[in-house]
C-alpha cells in the first residue's frame, strides 16, 4: 500500500530533496541535531572460506612497528575476526573499463526487463520509481568513484547511504527502509530477519565481503604474502597479497589492507596484470569501531515521499527439485582451473537465439572484429563471441580465448 508519510525533515526525519541532507550524509559526531538524523550500512561479517592448498611465503616489513606475521598468520586474524561494531565513510573506486555504448545502454537495458512487473497502482508507480533508480545506481557504480556512509550494531542494525546518489538502506531489528531521493520512493519493510536488509547492500561497499571474495580465489595457482605495511583511515594494516602464479589472467594482483588490532579488512584493490589503473579499490577513508548511536538507525521518511509497505514472508521450507547446473549442460564447458578459467557455450537447435548463448552474443555490438568472430573486451572480464555463435569468457586475456577457441 503507499502513502505519503508527511515527515517534517526537522523533527528527526530524512531530509528530501538535495543529497547533502541525506540519511547517513554525516556520522554522528556529538550533540548537532543534522548529524544525530545519520542513517548508514554495511554488514558487518568475513565469510568464512579455506584456505586449503595455499602457498603462503612470509615477506616482513623492515623498520615498521607492527610485530612481522606470517601470510598464514594474516589470513587467520582475518577468518577469525568478530567486529560487530563499527562505522565510517568508505570510498568505491571502479575502473572495469567497460565500452562506453555498454555503459550508456545499462539503464534502458535493465529498464526493459524489469518494465513489466510494475502496476498502475501508486504503488507500483513507487516500485517502478525505486528500480529505476536502482538501474541508475548499479550503471554509475560500475564505473567511477562513490562515497558511501556506513554503520553496524550486530546483525540486527546496519544501515548504508550514498550521499551522491541520493540512496539510503536503514535496517533496525525487524524493520528497514530503502529510500531513493531521486525518485521520492521509499519501501517499508517489516518482518525482516537478522541480516536480510544486509543481503540488499551494494557489494561494491563492504570490504570484509570483497576480501572474502579475493580469498575464495585460494588455491595451488595463487601464491599469497604480506607485502608490507601501512595506514588505511589512521589503523596501522598489514597488506596482504594475493597474486596468479601463471600467466592468462586479466587479474596481476589482489591486495588486502587488514587492521592489525582485530583483522578486519579496511581497504581492497584488484590490479589488473597490464599494469593500468586498479579495476577495483574500495576503501574506508575514515573508521570507529565504537557503537554507533542508536539514532544512526532511525528512519522517517521526507515529505512528499511515496512510501510502499512490504511484509517480508517467514522463510518456508520447500522441497528443492533436482535441477541442471548451467556448467553440467551439455552445451556448457569449463576449460581451465583458478584464474584462467574460462566458460564456453555452444548454441544449441533447440534454443537458437533466446538460450545463454543468444543472450550472450547479443553483445557483440559492442565488441570489435577479430580474427574468427567479435571481441568484448574489459579490464576483468573478456567475451569473445566466434561466427559460429559459440561464446567464451573468462577474466582472461583475449589471448586465452582465442586459443581456446582454436584448440
Amino acid at each position: 500500500m503507499a502513502n505519503n508519510d508527511g515527515g517534517d525533515p526537522t523533527q528527526g526525519g530524512a531530509p528530501g530533496g538535495t543529497a547533502g541532507d541525506l540519511p547517513g550524509a554525516a556520522l554522528p559526531t556529538g550533540g548537532g541535531r543534522r548529524s544525530r538524523r545519520s542513517r548508514v550500512l554495511v554488514p558487518a561479517a568475513v565469510a568464512a572460506v579455506a584456505a586449503v592448498g595455499v602457498i603462503a611465503v612470509p615477506v616482513f616489513a623492515a623498520g615498521s612497528s607492527l610485530p612481522s606475521v606470517s601470510a598464514q598468520q594474516l589470513l587467520a586474524k582475518v577468518l577469525s575476526a568478530h567486529v560487530q561494531t563499527f562505522s565510517g565513510t568508505v570510498q568505491s573506486t571502479v575502473d572495469l573499463g567497460l565500452p562506453s555504448q555498454l555503459v550508456s545502454a545499462l539503464p534502458s537495458a535493465l529498464s526493459g526487463a524489469v518494465g513489466g512487473n510494475a502496476g498502475p497502482s501508486p504503488a507500483g508507480s513507487a516500485s517502478a520509481a525505486a528500480s529505476a533508480s536502482a538501474e541508475k545506481e548499479l550503471s554509475s557504480v560500475l564505473s567511477g568513484t562513490q562515497l558511501f556512509q556506513v554503520a553496524v550494531d550486530g546483525p540486527t542494525r546496519q544501515a548504508v547511504s550514498s550521499s551522491g546518489q541520493g540512496f539510503a538502506l536503514v535496517h533496525d531489528g525487524g524493520s528497514a527502509w530503502i529510500y531513493d531521493a531521486g525518485s521520492h520512493a521509499a519501501t517499508h519493510l517489516t518482518g525482516v530477519g537478522a541480516g536480510s536488509a544486509a543481503e540488499a547492500a551494494h557489494p561494491a561497499v563492504d570490504p570484509q565481503q570483497a576480501a572474502a571474495d579475493a580469498l575464495k580465489a585460494l588455491g595451488s595457482s595463487t601464491t599469497v604474502s604480506v607485502s608490507g605495511q601501512s595506514k588505511v583511515a589512521g589503523q596501522s594494516v598489514y597488506e596482504l597479497s594475493v597474486r596468479p602464479k601463471g600467466s592468462g589472467s586479466t587479474v596481476g594482483e589482489v591486495r588486502i589492507a587488514v587492521d592489525a588490532a582485530n583483522g578486519m579488512p579496511l581497504e581492497v584493490r584488484v590490479l589488473p596484470s597490464d599494469g593500468s589503473d586498479p579495476i577495483l579499490d574500495v576503501a574506508f577513508s575514515t573508521v570507529s569501531f565504537a557503537t554507533p548511536p542508536a539514532s544512526a538507525f532511525a528512519f522517517t521518511p521526507p515529505s512528499g515521499t511515496r512510501v510502499t509497505q512490504q511484509s517480508v514472508p517467514s522463510p518456508q521450507v520447500k522441497p528443492v527439485k533436482p535441477t541442471r547446473d548451467r556448467a553440467d549442460s551439455p552445451n556448457v564447458t569449463v576449460s581451465g582451473s583458478g584464474w584462467s578459467t574460462v566458460w564456453t557455450v555452444k548454441p544449441s537447435a533447440q534454443q537458437g537465439k533466446s538460450g545463454v548463448a543468444g543472450e550472450l552474443s547479443a553483445v557483440k555490438e559492442f565488441g570489435k572484429p577479430v580474427a574468427g568472430g567479435t571481441l568484448v573486451s574489459t579490464k576483468l572480464i573478456n567475451v569473445l563471441v566466434a561466427n559460429n555463435g559459440t561464446v567464451y569468457a573468462g577474466a582472461v586475456t583475449p589471448s586465452v580465448l582465442e586459443a581456446t577457441a582454436a584448440g
